[in-house]
């Protein structure tokens, strides 16, 4: 409904400025307003046409240019639309213009009086109330008229989108707010000349052309909405929340400027990442050769693979909501994640799932109920630079577990020390001491938890502070930000149990 929104204000806009431009100039004499109609001359007519179609294209243009993330289709879909919004309103008006004079001769001539120069006293204009078969014709050649303006004025919009359905919709909407506003023009004239209401012409055209501008846009934005079927929706990061409407038969998503998706600032999406194309009423996905792949609900596609409603399509890191709008007769799944009954959160056989703390060769841990100490060796940072990392060990024999472990450090027993357990990423399984009062975290080998595998981490991401008998944590300006339970911070007091995400890779902090 945005984008409805923005088109009616757009067009509204466009024609208010195509009526302040053009009301005190000669295009516009005193018509109907003494009971007579003015004789305006075609090139009268070719000027109004243009200057109407081309503002109103223009608007409608930069409202479109506003849905867009490219820079350049951005640019070319206002001057195309423009200049072809232009074109549309010099050959909607001689058409109208022409079907107009045809429905007036069926009404017997002008049923307002006759046609007379517009350089004519007021003196010697008569006011005549036509009859109602003669007013319906006229009402009929006015309304359709306007109509064939504002149909060539939408239909320009689509050609500049290089998208056959956008045309079709731009002009069938185009077609509907035209015909409004000059069946407002033709009511408003005959309750002035009814004596039910005493508008000044200027009145008169200031209101048919905002209603025609608005109708216009509101239109073509409605019949975009109702033919749409397939839109994406950008889930997190810049632009979240931005809809992409799939109108071509093949649609191209990567970094370029050129692709009709672009995605910037996600250095993992190739310049041709993917392509979502129709066949038949189906809606498929296949990745273009790109180096990091493309997944649909977290599963790497090798083939094309048809798309449902609320699939998730990852290209690179970027996270895409497809959306289509339900057929009759086929049903949908609720959520884009394929329902599995064994799928879990990836975790380390080396991490207890229940308590986060690394089993020791017996598979014991914290939760083991056992006389036995569970001791658990791990590899502490001694400074920055260094991370806390767990030693992967194998299961020895049982002779063997009497002898001390010479793993080239010294083992330590697992205690309750502040800590950051890995469940989901790249570091899942991993788990992170918080052994300083400031604890920092990036991608710079100089950071005390050194994350440089994750791309989507910032080379200065975050720190977990000591205050007290508290530990907070700060985002320290990251591009992708900082999440404790999924809620975005720059500052979070942390309690046991808090789910922290850092780049593409959850944390749980225990103390």
């Amino acid at each position: 409904m945005i984008r409805v929104v923005r088109c009616t204000l757009a067009a509204l806009l466009g024609a208010v400025f195509a009526w302040a431009s053009m009301e005190w100039t000669p295009l516009m004499p005193e018509s109907h307003v003494f009971g007579v109609e003015v004789t305006i001359p075609y090139r009268y007519l070719f000027i109004i046409g243009l200057v109407s179609g081309l503002l109103i294209g223009l608007a409608l243009g930069i409202a479109e240019a506003l849905g867009r993330l490219s820079p350049r289709e951005a640019r070319q879909g206002v001057i195309v639309g423009a200049l072809l919004g232009a074109g549309g309103g010099v050959i909607g008006v001689t058409f109208g213009n022409a079907f107009y004079n045809a429905m007036r001769a069926l009404a017997g001539g002008s049923p307002y009086g006759p046609q007379l120069p517009g350089n004519l006293p007021p003196e010697a204009r008569i006011s005549v109330v036509p009859s109602p078969l003669a007013f319906l014709l006229m009402l009929i050649g006015r309304g359709l008229g306007w109509a064939l303006i504002g149909a060539f004025i939408g239909l320009s919009q689509g050609i500049a989108a290089a998208s056959l359905r956008r045309t079709i919709n731009g002009a069938v909407g185009g077609f509907i707010g035209g015909g409004l506003g000059g069946s407002v023009f033709e009511i408003l004239v005959w309750l002035n000349k009814g004596g039910f209401a005493n508008f000044p012409p200027e009145m008169i055209r200031f209101i048919s052309f905002c209603c025609t501008g608005g109708a216009i846009g509101l239109f073509i934005g409605f019949a975009g909405e109702l033919a749409k079927k397939a839109w994406l929706v950008r889930l997190v990061g810049l632009n979240e929340g931005k809809q992409y409407v799939i109108e071509k038969p093949e649609t191209v998503l990567g970094r370029s400027e050129l692709v009709d998706v672009p995605i910037f600032g996600d250095p993992d999406v190739a310049e041709r990442h993917a392509l979502i194309f129709r066949q038949g009423e189906r809606f498929y996905v296949e990745d273009l050769g790109s180096y990091s792949g493309t997944r649909v609900n977290d599963d790497l596609i090798s083939d094309k693979v048809m798309l449902k409603d609320r699939d998730v399509i990852t290209v690179g890191k970027t996270r895409l909501l497809f959306r289509e709008k339900t057929a009759e007769g086929v049903n949908f799944r609720a959520t884009g994640s394929p329902i599995s009954a064994d799928k879990k959160i990836p975790t380390s056989p080396y991490v207890c799932p229940f308590c986060g703390s690394l089993k020791d060769a017996m598979g014991n841990c914290q939760c083991t109920v056992s006389t036995l100490p569970s001791n658990v060796p791990t590899q502490v940072a001694q400074s920055k630079g260094q991370m806390t990392v767990p030693v992967d060990t194998q299961v020895q024999e049982s002779s063997q577990l009497t002898q001390p472990l010479d793993l080239g450090v010294t083992p330590t027993l697992q205690t309750e020390q502040p800590r950051l357990i890995g469940i989901a990423g790249t570091y899942a399984g991993q788990v992170f001491t918080l052994r300083q009062d400031q604890t920092e975290i990036g991608r710079e080998s100089t950071r005390d938890i050194v994350l440089s595998t994750d791309t989507a981490v910032s080379r200065r991401h975050a720190r977990i502070v000591r205050e007290g008998n508290l530990f907070v944590i700060y985002d320290e300006g990251s591009t992708n930000g900082t999440y404790v339970n999924n809620a975005r911070v720059t500052r979070k007091e942390l309690a046991k149990g808090d789910i922290i995400q850092i780049g593409s890779t959850k944390f749980r902090f225990e103390a």
